[in-house]
């Protein structure tokens, strides 16, 4: 049993796993649970009972981890009644708390993050609990750590984006504690009443914020952000196409400070403590070795040197998960228990776990931990450590030491690619390379001056980082390998994100792999490879066989995003969504996600409706990194279009300009027909030049309006023979002002889709929209409360289906009757049948 850390943090990560199942699947967890326990009591007292180990006592151990597992996570995962989450109705209120972490800065915006102690709603003041995130739309307030403050605004539930298979942000951002946001768009809606927190925090915190300050001020973009993400975690001025660049390049770790960072900075104060500490004068050297050896001084002083480094860092969460596993590594120095990498890690993610279960769920500790596992896998399995030779070669000697950081970028870059693919649906191969080149020029060279200038601002109170012309030209050394790297033919790997079963066998067919030779393991190689070609067989199977028009209405918030699938293959996207943020890309974290998961790499059709924001912005991503066959418009040119009208022309992309005069398109055996706009639209209010076409596939037909008003809808009806559709996307989300009898009545449409955001400010859809549509019979379906909607042809019929309808439902334990059923229900979402 010298390893008892490893089943006992097996079994402990497996309550947390039951638990988070068990919300949907209590049966099923309970039913495989007593599997286990009784396969496992099977195996200790009929297969080692003649053996000497102890095996009932770690099978006690082994059941008291999980159980502990379990409860912990169902504790933690609970949301107390005095939430404030709970008060998040929309409403203007009052929110008192205390900062309790620095706060992030950007170019026009301010994030902050609140413990809060009361909310004063009216004359009412009520206790409460529960973090706040804080936008404040001025960059010149100042908020620092341990300021306690009153701020009055709409408080809102943080809500994601419903659309089936992507990522969700607010189940993310909610395992922080942060479920709620307040927006104010001026400082002065902040006022100060306090003031609290940690002494040492508040002075470590200053001293970072003046680092941000002096960079900020001493080196020009992109280096200042970059120095900035690298020396105190702060990414706030680091521009899209940076972090494309170093997504590309395959270093996007370089960009945060977690395990590999915090690593190096551990690493290189650990050897020079440990150098000088050797090179003391001998005498001086033998009396201290007498009582201690120079390698657990280094290993001391490196624990405080990390500590005090992930403290000025801002103490992120990933940041600390990072310290923890350091720390265990440098504590095992000490103790001399080094000869162990595996229960070291195991330690590690243990400790992390029991500080929080929820981080178990987090991008950063699964990349963090199956990458240092992979790196002790594959050093074990393919570098044999040889006796030092004193008379070794240079060569020899550094080919060894190149050798074994080869095999640890492969191991780690091959290990966490399918994660990377699973959360950014991206495989970029460039890292296996730029890696060995950038990592090493980054820890030695130009980390180094940059955290000992960034420091010297404190201590010397400067308002500019020292050195900055020399930290800009190492910056831009860096940043044009960078550059270098990211211009590599196919440098990124777009993929649909992988399930977790075909991760699970792509995992096991990379350890059958390794571990070949073990004649316990060579069985699980062919069924690794099996099951990898039977999930890629089944889901080539459901495309080739699909041959029906397919119509998504996508939830990109208050905007427009449709994607058409024809019968022949043939894909058209009609809008692209967009947002008035400066750090949320629609296109990037909703649009484009979609297609690479519907496993779509060219776009024959894109369609941009007319020249707004919240229908054209998302469409400028999707054009660069998709194959495009055409784009259709207006022909209009506003301000808000320049960046589309660029990147169109920039890729040579065919341009056909729409009007209602357009000869109808036959595409996949379906018809379309262009009702909107005129061809003379000089006069028109923008939104009543939108495009309006129909689309005809054999009996099934479907309407797409853009933002038409009242005007346009009364032409249309007048100009137009047939305007009957199965399906209306209605006008303009909703809003009063296209809510025209004739229009609908001519159209009498069976489904009413309403692209619409939630709690928008325009209050879309209005009541006389609704009603409207519902009282010609309609079913009307709102991306904002039924998610993304999925219309899809099988034998001649119209099935529909929203995420809301696919979205796994909580069980209700307060229901005894309905356990089963729902149940049964989530079953059938996850493996139809």
């Amino acid at each position: 049993m010298q390893r008892i850390l490893v089943p006992c943090t097996v079994s402990y990560i497996y309550g947390i796993v039951a638990a988070e199942l068990f919300r949907y699947f209590p049966l099923t967890v309970t039913t495989l649970s007593v599997f286990l326990l009784l396969l496992l009591i099977y195996v200790v007292t009929i297969k080692h009972q003649n053996e000497k180990q102890n095996y009932p006592l770690l099978l006690s151990i082994v059941i008291v981890s999980a159980i502990t597992g379990f409860s912990y996570m169902l504790y933690e995962s609970r949301i107390p009644t005095n939430d404030i989450s709970r008060y998040a109705t929309w409403d203007k209120v009052t929110v008192i708390g205390m900062l309790d972490e620095p706060a992030k800065y950007s170019s026009r915006r301010v994030v902050a993050t609140i413990n809060t102690s009361k909310i004063l709603r009216g004359k009412e003041g009520l206790n409460i609990t529960g973090r706040v995130r804080i936008n404040v739309y001025d960059p010149e307030v100042v908020l620092n750590y341990g300021d306690i403050i009153m701020v009055t605004g709409k408080l809102k539930l943080i809500r994601g984006f419903k659309n089936p298979g992507l990522f969700d942000y607010a189940e993310y951002i909610a395992r922080e504690g942060i479920r709620t946001s307040l927006s104010i768009s001026k400082k002065e809606y902040i006022s100060r009443t306090g003031t609290g927190g940690n002494l040492l925090l508040k002075i470590i915190y200053k001293w970072r914020e003046k680092i941000r300050v002096a960079i900020t001020k001493g080196l020009p973009e992109p280096s200042a952000g970059i120095l900035k993400a690298m020396v105190i975690g702060d990414t706030g001025t680091l521009t899209a196409d940076v972090r494309d660049k170093f997504n590309a390049a395959g270093v996007t770790h370089i960009l945060s400070i977690s395990g590999s960072h915090l690593g190096f900075i551990a690493l290189i104060t650990f050897f020079i403590i440990r150098y000088m500490l050797i090179h003391l004068p001998y005498q001086t050297l033998l009396k201290m070795s007498l009582y201690i050896i120079p390698s657990k001084i280094a290993a001391a002083c490196t624990s405080l040197t990390v500590i005090f480094y992930t403290l000025l860092s801002g103490g992120e969460v990933a940041t600390v998960r990072s310290l923890i596993m350091a720390m265990v590594f440098l504590i095992a120095i000490i103790a001399e228990r080094d000869d162990d990498p595996v229960n070291t890690l195991v330690m590690a993610a243990l400790l992390v776990l029991l500080w929080n279960p929820q981080a178990l769920f987090d991008i950063s500790f699964q990349l963090s931990y199956t990458a240092v596992l992979s790196m002790i896998i594959v050093v074990k399995r393919f570098y044999k450590k040889e006796p030092a030779e004193e008379n070794i070669v240079w060569w020899k000697k550094y080919g060894k030491k190149l050798f074994l950081f080869t095999l640890l970028t492969l191991g780690a870059s091959a290990a966490t690619a399918p994660i990377t693919a699973h959360y950014y649906n991206q495989i970029a191969w460039t890292g296996l390379i730029s890696n060995l080149i950038v990592v090493p020029f980054v820890g030695f060279i130009v980390l180094p001056p940059g955290l000992f200038t960034a420091l010297l601002v404190p201590v010397f109170n400067t308002d500019v980082i020292p050195l900055a012309w020399l930290n800009n030209i190492l910056l831009n050394l860096f940043y044009g390998a960078v550059e270098f790297f990211a211009k590599f033919p196919f440098a990124i790997i777009y993929t649909p994100s992988p399930g977790l079963l075909f991760i699970f066998s792509i995992y096991l067919l990379m350890l059958s792999a390794i571990f070949f030779k073990n004649r316990h393991t060579k069985f699980f190689f062919p069924v690794a490879i099996l099951f990898i070609l039977i999930l890629i067989g089944c889901n080539r199977y459901k495309e080739d066989n699909r041959n029906s028009l397919r119509a998504t209405f996508l939830d990109v918030g208050q905007g427009d995003s449709a994607l058409i699938e024809f019968p022949d293959g043939n894909v058209m996207l009609i809008d692209g969504g967009g947002t008035f943020s400066e750090t949320f890309d629609i296109g990037r974290s909703v649009v484009a996600p979609y297609l690479w998961n519907s496993g779509i790499r060219k776009v024959d059709y894109i369609v941009s409706s007319h020249p707004q924001l919240d229908h054209i912005e998302g469409l400028v991503y999707v054009i660069d990194k998709f194959s495009i066959g055409e784009v259709w418009d207006g022909g209009v040119d506003t301000s808000v279009s320049r960046e589309f009208k660029r990147i169109v022309k920039e890729k040579n992309i065919r341009e056909v300009i729409i009007d209602k005069n357009t000869p109808d398109r036959i595409i996949g055996g379906c018809k379309i027909n262009f009702l909107n706009p005129p061809k003379d639209k000089e006069r028109l209010k923008i939104n009543n030049i939108s495009i309006v076409m129909r689309i005809l596939c054999h009996d099934i037909s479907l309407l797409f309006t853009g933002d038409i008003e009242e005007s346009a809808m009364e032409d249309i009806s007048a100009d137009s023979k047939s305007l009957e559709s199965m399906v209306i996307k209605v006008p303009h989300h909703g809003s009063k002002g296209s809510v025209e009898t004739n229009f609908i009545t001519s159209v009498k449409p069976h489904i009413a889709v309403i692209s619409v955001g939630y709690k928008n400010p325009y209050r879309h859809p209005s009541a006389e929209a609704i009603s409207a549509y519902e009282n010609i019979g309609a079913v009307v379906l709102r991306t904002d409360m039924d998610g993304a909607v999925i219309l899809q042809t099988e034998n001649g019929k119209l099935i529909t289906r929203t995420y809301e309808d696919m979205a796994l439902k909580e069980i209700n334990f307060n229901d005894l009757e309905s356990i089963l059923t729902t149940e049964l229900s989530n079953l059938k979402k996850i493996v139809p049948l």
